[in-house]
């Protein structure tokens, strides 16, 4: 399978990609409990093409996308955010989303995202993210070495959402 990663910038080509991909996640966190007008509004504003360029080439905000056959499949994003209680004080980056559509979600892929994300968060202390409860992801995070810290509600619509941290090796 012809997989690679790359970093993403605010080129055109950049925010095509990102738009694209954070759509189908939001479309699969969302879709099937959020009423659709609210939906819709969420969406319109997390495609505003100003906002998405200044987050993308904020120095605190990385983005990888994964690629396969050239076909963006996939990404993650890191993100500074203030972490929860037992990481204030170190050095910690948050994750703010791990994503693969679908028709692309095979070991092969997830691997290569993660190799990814964990070379880059190497020298930090620690990761942390929060995901709904029942996001697919989940079980192969844990299997990375997140673990659950607390239950919480995830924003915008207040879903059943969990905060994990994984300490790094370094």
């Amino acid at each position: 399978m012809d997989i690679t990663t790359k970093f993403t910038i605010a080129s055109e080509e950049g925010l095509k990609n990102f738009f694209f991909l954070r759509n189908a996640r939001m479309s699969g966190m969302y879709e099937e409990d959020v009423e659709e007008y609210k939906l819709n509004e969420y969406r319109k504003k997390q495609q505003d093409h100003k906002e998405a360029v200044n987050e993308l080439n904020n120095l605190t905000t990385q983005m990888v996308t994964v690629f396969v056959k050239n076909a963006a499949a996939g990404y993650f994003l890191l993100k500074h955010s203030a972490p929860p209680e037992p990481l204030k004080g170190k050095k910690v980056t948050f994750l703010e989303s791990f994503y693969i559509l679908p028709e692309y979600d095979k070991d092969e892929v997830r691997q290569a995202l993660w190799n990814k994300c964990t070379s880059i968060t190497r020298a930090y202390d620690a990761l942390w993210t929060e995901m709904l409860q029942e996001d697919p992801f989940l079980p192969y995070l844990q299997n990375q070495g997140f673990t659950i810290h607390a239950p919480a509600k995830m924003k915008p619509f207040d879903k059943a959402s969990y905060i994990l941290i994984r300490k790094t090796d370094s």
